[in-house]
């Protein structure tokens, strides 16, 4: 028997997304063969060389695309806010929500009484059915700390996520994502510590790889995020940005400024 007839795995049966040469390049009734992690021969069933396989796997019905990508996840956090479903179900307003003590702020204060520890732990259980469910690459963002310790501990957390599982997990350090109670009166002071303090500290350590904000008439200004986003950019570091979910406040085109 050839060397080359003899792999690993084959899958037989379903349809396969192959992305190539245009939009999705389905194949019916498709086939696939790995050898040593790799894909070695992707096809029609019909037209499948006689490979020799450890395994094989007939999935009659079903469907194969390429891993996934969840590009914006908040996945570490503590708490829960399923109240505010059933209001937002009712007709109240996210601002709504959010002016009486709930949203962001709802999930800081139960964010900053949780350890590195119980983060991890809560949200490997939400990472894991995200991979089931066939995502390999996903971005996870801090944001629910809004104080130097705490978001440094949700980053923590989500580099700790990506070392124990098989898949690609992106960190972002997402402060700017509303201001602290601490700082309800001194927006400034928080992008100030953001700047000067926070992005420094996680550059240095490694903890995330990207910046991110939130642009919004009950968040960030325009102004404030561009103060965020030019400090990061001075540290190498790559920005995104929440805009106009709420409002039309000009946050797509600061976003695009920055490329």
């Amino acid at each position: 028997m050839a060397e080359e007839m003899r792999v690993e795995t084959v899958w037989t049966g379903a349809d396969l997304v192959t992305m190539r040469d245009g939009k999705y390049h389905l194949i019916p009734q498709g086939a696939l063969a790995v050898r040593a992690g790799r894909l070695v021969w992707v096809g029609p069933q019909a037209e499948m060389p006689a490979f020799v396989a450890d395994q094989h796997h007939h999935l009659p019905g079903g469907i194969v695309t390429p891993g996934l990508v969840d590009c914006h996840t908040h996945l570490v956090f503590g708490g829960d806010r399923s109240q505010e479903f059933e209001q937002r179900l009712n007709g109240v307003s996210y601002a709504e929500i959010a002016a009486q003590g709930g949203g962001i702020l709802s999930t800081v204060r139960a964010t900053r009484a949780a350890t590195e520890q119980e983060l991890v732990a809560s949200a490997r259980w939400r990472l894991n059915r995200l991979l089931a469910e066939g995502v390999t690459t996903v971005e996870i963002k801090s944001g629910y700390g809004l104080d130097e310790e705490s978001e440094l501990r949700m980053l923590r957390a989500i580099r700790g996520l990506g070392e124990s599982v098989a898949a690609d997990v992106r960190a972002t350090c997402l402060a700017a994502h509303a201001f602290p109670p601490e700082f309800k009166h001194d927006p400034d002071g928080w992008v100030d510590i953001i700047c000067e303090r926070l992005l420094p500290q996680v550059q240095a350590l490694g903890l995330a790889d990207a910046v991110d904000a939130f642009c919004e008439h009950l968040a960030f200004s325009p102004q404030q995020v561009a103060r965020v986003f030019d400090r990061a950019v001075a540290l190498g570091m790559p920005v995104k940005l929440h805009a106009e979910q709420l409002s039309a406040s000009g946050g797509a085109a600061l976003a695009a400024r920055y490329g």
